[in-house]
C-alpha cells in the first residue's frame, strides 16, 4: 500500500519576495518604456519604485545576503571609485556660485549611484527566467507602440512627436541592448532581429538628435566584441577612457581640422574656440573646476557665451576638473571592462551599451539630467539581472560511441598468446 507523499510546506515570505521581485522587475522592463511615451517624469518616478519593491524582496527573502553584497559592492574598486566621483561632485558645492541648484544636481547624482549599488545588491543569486522574459516583451512592445505614435503624428502633418515621445524613444534605444543581449543568450534569433529591426527604425527617426550615430557606434562595439571579445574591450575602454581624460586637448587638435571645412561649420569652430579660451583663462580652474551647474548657470547669467559646448566633456572639465574627469575616466574605463567580462552575448551588449550612452553624452544629449541618470541605473540593473539569469554550468558533453578494433579471436584449437 502507497504511503501518501507528506504535504510540501509553504514559505509565505519566500513567495510574497517572489511576487515583491517580479512586480519591481516588471516595472523597470515593462511599465517604464511604456510609460516614458505619455509622460516625462516616468523614469523619475518607476525606477526608484521598481528598486524599492526589489530592496524589499531582498530584505524579507534573505536580509543577510543583501547587506553582505551590498558593502562587497562599496568596498570594491569600481564602487570606491565612484564614490570618490560623487565625495568630489559634493565637494565642489563650496566654490561653486550656485550653491542651491548645484547641491540639486549632486543629490539627482547621489541618488542614482545609491539606486545602482542597492539595487544591484537586491538582485537574487539566480534570476528566473521568466522574469528577464519581460525586458524583451516590453522593449519590443513600447518600440511597436513609439513607432505607431510617431507614424499617425507624420500622417497629421505633425512637426514632430511630443516631448515625451521623444524622451520615451530614447529609454526605448537604450534599454534594447540588455533585451538584445538577453534575446541572443537564448539564443532566440529571430525575436532579436526583429527587435533589431523595430529599435533601428526608431533610431533613424532621431537622427538630428546624434541618437542614430551613437546607435551606430553601439552597433560597431557590440560586432567588434563579438568578434574579439577581450582586445575589443580593451580597446573601446582605452578610447573612451582616453577621450574624457584629454578632452580639454580637442580644442587644440580640432581647430586646424576645422578650419578647412566649408562655412556650415562655423558654429562648431566657435565653440572650440570657446573651450580653448576658457582653458587659457582659467587654468587653477582647470584642476579644481568650476563647481557643479556651472556650465548652466553660467549661460544663463553670460558668464559663458551662448554657442559654449553642450557635451559631457566640456561640462565634466568645467564643473569637476582634471580630479572629475580622471575619476570618471577611471570609473567609465573599469565599467566597460567589467561589461566585457559578462558571459555571452552580454559582454557585447554591456560594451554597446556603454558606447552608446557616452557617445549621446558625447554629442551633447541629456547631460547629467535626473531622467537620463535614472534610465541608466536601470540599464545597468537590467544587465546585472540578465548576468545573473545565466545558465551557470554547461551541460555535460554525451561521449559518442567509437568503433575500435575488436581483438582476433583465437580459431579452434589455437593456443592463446602469452603475456607478459
Amino acid at each position: 500500500m502507497n504511503r501518501p507523499s507528506p504535504p510540501t510546506q509553504l514559505d509565505p515570505a519566500a513567495d510574497a519576495a517572489r511576487l515583491l521581485r517580479r512586480i519591481g522587475f516588471a516595472t523597470l522592463v515593462l511599465v517604464l518604456p511604456l510609460a516614458a511615451l505619455v509622460s516625462r517624469r516616468a523614469a523619475v518616478v518607476l525606477v526608484p519604485i521598481g528598486i524599492s519593491l526589489l530592496i524589499i524582496a531582498a530584505l524579507v527573502e534573505e536580509p543577510g545576503q543583501f547587506l553582505a553584497a551590498l558593502k562587497a559592492a562599496l568596498l570594491s574598486r569600481p564602487g570606491l571609485i565612484l564614490l570618490g566621483l560623487i565625495a568630489w561632485s559634493v565637494l565642489s558645492l563650496v566654490w561653486s556660485p550656485f550653491p542651491g541648484t548645484a547641491a540639486e544636481k549632486a543629490g539627482n547624482l547621489a541618488l542614482a549611484v545609491a539606486l545602482g549599488f542597492v539595487g544591484l545588491a537586491a538582485l537574487p543569486e539566480r534570476m528566473r527566467a521568466s522574469n528577464l522574459n519581460l525586458a524583451a516583451l516590453g522593449t519590443g512592445i513600447a518600440g511597436v507602440f513609439a513607432l505607431g505614435l510617431i507614424v499617425v503624428a507624420a500622417l497629421r502633418h505633425a512637426d514632430a512627436p511630443q516631448g515625451a515621445v521623444e524622451r520615451g524613444v530614447s529609454i526605448i534605444l537604450i534599454m534594447a541592448w540588455p533585451a538584445l543581449a538577453w534575446l541572443l543568450s537564448r539564443e532566440r534569433g529571430m525575436t532579436a532581429l526583429g527587435l533589431a529591426l523595430v529599435v533601428g527604425l526608431l533610431a533613424l527617426t532621431r537622427f538630428e538628435d546624434g541618437e542614430t550615430m551613437a546607435m551606430i557606434f553601439g552597433a560597431v562595439a557590440f560586432g567588434a566584441v563579438t568578434a574579439s571579445r577581450d582586445g575589443a574591450t580593451r580597446a573601446i575602454a582605452a578610447i573612451v577612457a582616453g577621450l574624457m581624460l584629454f578632452a580639454p586637448l580637442l580644442p587644440f587638435l580640432l581647430a586646424p581640422l576645422v578650419s578647412l571645412l566649408p562655412d556650415g561649420s562655423s558654429d562648431f569652430a566657435q565653440m572650440l574656440s570657446i573651450w580653448a579660451d576658457v582653458i587659457r583663462q582659467s587654468p587653477v580652474e582647470l584642476v579644481t573646476g568650476h563647481g557643479l551647474d556651472t556650465v548652466l548657470r553660467g549661460q544663463m547669467t553670460g558668464v559663458l557665451p551662448q554657442p559654449a559646448p553642450a557635451t559631457l566633456l566640456f561640462e565634466t572639465w568645467y564643473e569637476l576638473g582634471l580630479v572629475g574627469a580622471a575619476t570618471a575616466a577611471a570609473c567609465l574605463y573599469f565599467a566597460i571592462r567589467a561589461a566585457g567580462r559578462m558571459p555571452g552575448a552580454l559582454s557585447a551588449g554591456g560594451v554597446a551599451a556603454f558606447t552608446t550612452a557616452f557617445a549621446l553624452g558625447t554629442f551633447g544629449f541629456a547631460p547629467l539630467l535626473p531622467w537620463w541618470l535614472m534610465t541608466l541605473t536601470a540599464v545597468v540593473l537590467i544587465f546585472g539581472a540578465i548576468a545573473r539569469g545565466q545558465y551557470r554550468t554547461d551541460r555535460p558533453a554525451v561521449p559518442l560511441p567509437t568503433r575500435h578494433a575488436s581483438p582476433a579471436r583465437p580459431r579452434a584449437g589455437t593456443p592463446p598468446a602469452s603475456g607478459s
